[in-house]
């Protein structure tokens, strides 16, 4: 992988980060409430690792940086740049 395509990878998840974590906040915060929450996350996931069927559910910037996230640390774990948590 050349440095322009990991260059590439890191500015879709900023973007995708910024749309979900700035841009549309106001959503954002309302989804992650309780009332609304378990459409999105389930009891045994994470927001990162949501274990629900469909990611993006009427949330499609969120399942665009859950997609960017995943594609990143692929790029970054094959340029030997990434460890689990945990790890060395």
């Amino acid at each position: 992988m050349t440095t322009e395509e990991l260059e590439k990878r890191l500015t879709q998840f900023i973007f995708a980060f910024e749309s979900v974590f700035d841009n549309d906040w106001e959503f954002t915060h309302t989804n992650l409430q309780d009332e609304f929450r378990h459409i999105f996350v389930s009891p045994s996931g994470t927001f990162l690792n949501p274990d629900v069927e469909d990611e993006g559910n009427n949330w499609g910037n969120r399942g665009a940086l859950l997609d960017a996230y995943r594609d990143l640390i692929g790029a970054m774990k094959e340029r030997g740049i990434y460890s689990e948590l945990g790890e060395g």
